[in-house]
């Protein structure tokens, strides 16, 4: 088809097509506006490091190096830190702004190769692929969020590296450049696993290079192989274990977790790619190796890229593929197989949106509107995550690391008390807690109530809720209340005290360690 042919089924003008990709983002970031915060699996985390911007993200000592979190996407919420002065807006605001970075960036990178349509059904399926909408609103991976915004806008500028004048290249080249440093500023593992398929992407889009395949290959050769180097400078959380793989049902699962179930206590996200996704770059693959409809020129390759690209990265995130991420030294950069979906998030729009060039008919406004709003009316039931109304402020009140952790895992958000009086002599304390990964073992509250210095006059010791909601349910990011009254002697409500306390292993009388010092935390009784 040519490109005259393209324009003339285009279903909408060009400068339009722009408002459409924001308009259809709105469904996605509608739930940010909810009052509260969702429980997400990283719980108020990414509120606390958007709230310490400067700091963040190992303020609190959770974050890995190379397979954590940078700094950049904290530091981009700091105007909105700064005009409201809470790290829960803050964050919500940036997620907010990683949607519609995400989605602009794909249409304006896909509408030179799939046109205004294409583009912009490219963009739909990108933001509501389930993936995405589970990064935000069911892991809460806030630097991941951004890399899905980053990826596609840097693909734009390697597109635009050997398009118009030297100027323009020059500076399509400048801001590729910045963008590159942003994504390994953002999450600097997960951005080195792709660069292979972005270098690569680079040599099949130039039209100037004459043996594409050939320098493909040795472009994702040179990257592997300083992949390989890299891994062997810093191993990582040594933590891929077996169950960290997908099946391949997995993949095409019809189950969500966003409410809270066994699969999603287990710290086991949902993985499925979505019927719209899969179903539309399936039926895209199909047509182009028929070719039944005609190959739009310059496009095949392309599309043949990405379907490779696609096929690579889900076969990373399954079992077979565990030899080879022993050999190659890849969990250095990610801690777990499967966050490859997110890169596999490229491919999928691309051929979903490509359904438009390879079939005209799918570009007449009927049929577009249909494939938009199956795309979004299929992962609407996805925008629902639990809110709270819990309000921590910017710094938690104690973070726990349990005894076999490697860093704070138990969240201590807010606590309150009751002031003590003759009539009654008790101590009433609420405690706020979240867990940031599932815990294995039940741990035991101490509550020391303390007079003058360090004098003991009452304590407390009972599992959390007594013992109605033991540790090791706790699933990663939901609120639990835990109540406590502890009984004062005589004469001791009219004293200052202070609260002692802590978390231990009743077996073994182990403490969990304060993130920060000790194994106690220390808090103001009136």
């Amino acid at each position: 088809m040519g490109s005259r042919a393209v324009l003339e089924q285009e279903p909408l003008a060009a400068a339009w097509s722009w408002l459409l990709v924001l308009l259809l983002s709105i469904f996605a970031i509608a739930p940010l506006t909810y009052p509260g915060f969702f429980e997400a699996s990283s719980g108020f985390l990414p509120a606390f490091n958007a709230a310490h911007p400067q700091q963040a993200p190992d303020w609190a000592g959770t974050t890995p190096a190379a397979q954590g979190e940078g700094q950049l996407p904290y530091l981009l919420t700091w105007p909105f830190l700064h005009l409201s002065g809470s790290g829960v807006v803050a964050v919500k605001w940036g997620y907010g702004l990683a949607f519609a970075l995400g989605a602009l960036g794909v249409y304006a990178w896909s509408r030179r190769w799939l046109g205004s349509g294409g583009g912009v059904l490219a963009a739909a399926v990108y933001t509501y692929l389930p993936w995405h909408l589970g990064t935000v609103y069911e892991r809460g991976a806030y630097a991941e969020a951004w890399l899905w915004a980053f990826w596609p806008c840097l693909l734009w500028s390697i597109d635009h590296l050997s398009a118009g004048r030297r100027a323009y290249r020059v500076a399509a080249g400048a801001v590729g450049l910045l963008l590159l440093g942003a994504i390994l500023w953002t999450q600097p593992g997960l951005a080195l696993l792709s660069l292979p398929v972005l270098l690569a992407y680079g040599v099949i889009a130039d039209p100037r290079r004459r043996r594409p395949a050939i320098a493909t290959i040795l472009v994702i050769a040179l990257a592997l192989l300083l992949l390989w180097v890299l891994a062997r400078v810093d191993t990582g959380t040594q933590s891929l274990y077996q169950a960290d793989y997908l099946y391949p049902f997995q993949l095409f699962s019809a189950r969500w977790t966003l409410g809270g179930n066994a699969v999603q206590a287990a710290d086991q996200p949902s993985f499925q790619l979505g019927v719209a996704a899969a179903g539309l770059a399936l039926v895209a693959v199909a047509l182009w190796l028929t070719g039944r409809r005609g190959k739009p020129r310059g496009l095949g390759a392309v599309l043949g890229f990405w379907a490779v690209a696609l096929a690579v990265f889900l076969s990373l995130t399954l079992a077979w593929s565990a030899r080879l991420w022993e050999f190659a030294g890849l969990r250095a950069f990610v801690v777990h197989p499967w966050q490859l979906l997110a890169v596999a998030g490229l491919p999928l729009a691309f051929l979903s949106g490509s359904l438009l060039r390879l079939d005209n008919r799918l570009a007449a406004l009927p049929a577009w509107a249909g494939l938009l709003s199956l795309v979004v009316l299929s992962s609407y039931f996805y925008l629902a995550p639990e809110f709270t109304q819990v309000d921590p402020g910017t710094d938690p009140s104690a973070m726990f690391q349990p005894v076999s952790a490697s860093q704070p895992a138990i969240v201590l958000l807010d606590y309150q008390m009751n002031e003590p009086s003759e009539l009654e002599p008790t101590l009433a304390v609420t405690l706020t807690w979240q867990a940031l990964a599932p815990l294995p073992d039940d741990y035991t509250v101490f509550l020391h109530v303390l007079r003058g210095a360090d004098e003991k006059v009452a304590q407390r010791d009972s599992q959390p809720c007594d013992g109605a909601c033991p540790t090791s349910t706790w699933v990663p990011g939901e609120i639990v209340v835990d109540r406590h009254q502890i009984a004062l002697p005589e004469g001791a409500e009219s004293d200052p005290l202070r609260l002692a306390l802590g978390l231990y292993l009743l077996d073994s009388g182990q403490r969990a360690a304060v993130a920060g010092d000790g194994d106690t935390v220390i808090l103001d009784a009136r």
